[in-house]
């Protein structure tokens, strides 16, 4: 039996999912080891569990990155000596495109031991200042200092905080992903022992990129610092990786790019009870019911599905658009999307279900829709072609694959991202096309079998979790 210590950002077990339902089914189809969940969250508000605990989950330990903190005087003032000493090192880990990782590390460490105080009392110290200022002079001269120091002083309040707490102690720790997750799981197997398992469902820092690159809060000048820094994360935790796991070959490649070793660097494809979702008998409805299985937030792009719906139903007859999943998420955006269904006249044909059982709706949906901007290898395309629904998804993360380039043949149509007039078309065409319902339908059905067998989604990561727990033991 091994320690396993899985670390996730603002997901399981109080967001509903994809990688949340990853997490469960991995842990539940492991009961033979013992788990340590840590969640990284914004605030003690969000810990509100989905799920039902299993019962070799032993400890869940919540990290908040939105603290308060109250800051001595006295002991900023005590330790300048100190950081004096320590400026030269601390210019050192500004630059986030830095090679040397192990250094950067070191150092991060070093200056966050708690005998300094809290995050906010080592920031404050007057060396950090100094610091900050002649790099700021050596690259940013250019650009306002206040947001430039604000910045700064955000990101390693999180850096200092996180390098603070106390992980629980594993033989493996597993992060779902790299960020803070793999930077805090980077930092347990330094201080701790044991191997470092690392699953990426989306590459990280493509994904807060993106974000980054739209996010108005953010001054243009300044994305970049942003965006160097969760690359920077990343390659710290890749630096650290005993094994790091993909879910197909594009983003094994992505890793690679990004400083993942080759020989450390796998695909396991995420895996379904192929039987469960197979044997769903399928109940016609009057009509046409088009669904998507989501959480209502901005990265699904609930508003571009809406769009499209809307072009396409002139020359639909009697259909509903129904959107299964969880709405309280993002409750701004959420009330955004009931806006727009409002303005476009859309309040008898589009229906949120709200958190539902979604195997009732795949008993009578003709067909599925994904509109992300951004996915790993979503679990809603896996279960609604086991189902046999075809999907219209959008040219993200792995949906091209599933959908159109296996040698079974086609289950779907693939569509640009924020197209909806592509989406609209897509829809259409099913549509008027029953006969292509079916028969890609039929062909999702082998695609699944074949590839994305829970079986095979399992017996892999017990093969992991054996050969790293030996490798703790014997050192």
């Amino acid at each position: 039996m091994a320690r396993i210590c899985l670390i996730c950002e603002g997901s399981y077990p109080y967001v509903v999912g994809g990688v949340s339902s990853w997490i469960q089914e991995l842990v539940k189809s492991n009961e033979e080891h013992e788990f340590s969940i840590v969640c990284i969250i914004p605030n003690l508000e969000f810990a509100k569990n989905k799920y039902e605990i299993p019962k070799n989950i032993v400890e869940i330990k919540n990290v908040v990155l939105d603290k308060k903190y109250e800051v001595s005087p006295f002991k900023v003032l005590k330790n300048r000596v100190i950081f004096n000493k320590l400026e030269n090192e601390i210019e050192k880990v500004l630059n986030f495109k830095t090679e040397e990782l192990k250094e950067t590390t070191r150092i991060i460490k070093k200056i966050s031991n708690k005998k300094y105080g809290n995050p906010l009392e080592i920031i404050l110290n007057k060396s950090f200042w100094n610091s900050l200022l002649k790099y700021y002079n050596k690259n940013y001269e250019d650009i306002g200092f206040n947001t430039f120091y604000w910045t700064y002083r955000n990101i390693f309040l999180n850096l200092i905080s996180l390098a603070q707490e106390d992980l629980p102690k594993a033989d493996i720790y597993h992060p779902v992903a790299t960020g803070y997750s793999g930077y805090i799981s980077a930092l347990a197997k330094l201080q701790n022992g044991g191997s470092l398992l690392l699953t990426e469902h989306g590459i990280y820092p493509r994904e807060r990129e993106e974000e980054i690159i739209g996010a108005k809060w953010i001054e243009k000048d300044f994305k970049k610092i942003w965006i160097d820094f969760f690359y920077f994360l990343s390659k710290l935790t890749y630096d650290e990786c005993d094994k790091i796991i993909s879910l197909f070959e594009y983003n094994k490649q992505l890793q690679i790019e990004n400083g993942a070793k080759k020989e450390r660097c796998k695909v396991i494809p995420n895996g379904i009870d192929v039987d469960m979702y197979s044997k769903i008998i399928h109940e016609k409805r009057d009509g046409f019911s088009v669904g998507s299985v989501l959480r209502v937030v901005p990265i699904k792009d609930v508003k571009m599905m809406l769009k499209g719906f809307k072009m396409a139903l002139p020359k639909l007859k009697n259909t509903k658009l129904y959107l299964i999943g969880p709405t309280e998420e993002n409750k701004e955006y959420y009330n955004e999307c009931l806006e727009l269904v409002r303005n476009l006249q859309l309040e008898d044909d589009v229906i949120f279900t709200g958190r539902v059982d979604v195997k009732e709706y795949y008993k009578f949906l003709d067909i599925l829709l994904l509109t992300s901007i951004s996915e790993g290898q979503p679990l809603s395309i896996l279960e609604g072609l086991a189902c046999g629904i075809p999907f219209i998804a959008t040219d993200v993360g792995n949906c091209r694959e599933i959908l159109k380039e296996k040698e079974e043949g086609e289950a779907g149509i693939i569509v640009p991202p924020t197209s909806y007039s592509d989406l609209g078309e897509a829809i259409v065409s099913f549509f008027q096309n029953k006969e292509k319902i079916k028969e890609m339908g039929i062909v999702g059905k082998k695609i699944v079998e074949r590839y994305y067998s829970k079986k095979h989604f399992i017996d892999s990561y017990k093969i992991l979790y054996k050969e790293l727990g030996e490798k703790r033991w014997q050192e």
